[in-house]
C-alpha cells in the first residue's frame, strides 16, 4: 500500500527513520561519570539576604539539597536542574583545566541583566570526594562534593 504512494527508496526511508527512533528511545544517552565528568551532589545551599548575611533553611533551597549536576571538564558545561547548569550562558572559560589542581569555571549569562556563575572544585584535595562551591549570580552560594 505504501509503495505506491512513497514508493520502494521512500519505505525504506521511512523505515530507517522509525528504526533510528526506536534505537534512540531504547538505549538513551546518560552521562557517565569518568576522567573527563565530574558528578556533583548538593549538599548546602545559602541565599545572601538583605542584611547581608547568608540565610539556610528557605523552603525552596531544601528542596534543591541532594540534587545532583555534572560538569564537563573540558568544556565547563554544567548540567543540572534549578540553577545548576550554564546551557543558555553565552560565555563558558574554564579557567583551569586540572589534573591534580583546582578547577575553575566562569559562566557569563546573555545581556542586559549580566548574571554571572563560578564554580570551584577543590580537586588537588586526597580521596575521591572533591569539595565544591557554586555560586549563582552572586546570590546562591550551593557547596557538596563531587567525584
Amino acid at each position: 500500500m505504501f509503495t505506491n504512494t512513497l514508493g520502494v527508496k521512500g519505505v525504506l526511508q521511512m523505515t530507517r527513520l522509525t528504526l533510528t527512533w526506536v534505537l534512540l528511545a531504547a538505549f538513551p544517552i546518560v552521562s557517565q561519570a569518568g576522567p573527563d565528568v565530574f558528578d556533583c551532589k548538593v549538599l548546602s545551599l545559602s541565599e545572601l539576604s538583605k542584611g547581608g548575611t547568608f540565610e539556610t533553611g528557605v523552603k525552596y533551597q531544601k528542596e534543591q539539597i541532594g540534587s545532583t549536576f555534572s560538569v564537563e571538564r573540558k568544556t565547563g558545561a554544567i548540567r543540572g536542574g534549578y540553577f545548576l547548569h550554564n546551557r543558555s550562558s553565552k560565555t563558558v572559560r574554564v579557567i583551569n583545566e586540572p589534573q591534580k589542581d583546582a578547577y575553575y569555571v566562569i559562566s557569563e549569562s546573555h545581556g542586559p541583566f549580566v548574571m554571572v556563575s563560578y564554580l570551584y572544585i577543590a580537586n588537588h584535595f586526597d580521596g575521591p570526594a572533591k569539595p565544591f562551591t557554586y555560586t549563582h549570580s552572586g546570590q546562591y552560594v550551593y557547596s557538596g562534593l563531587c567525584q
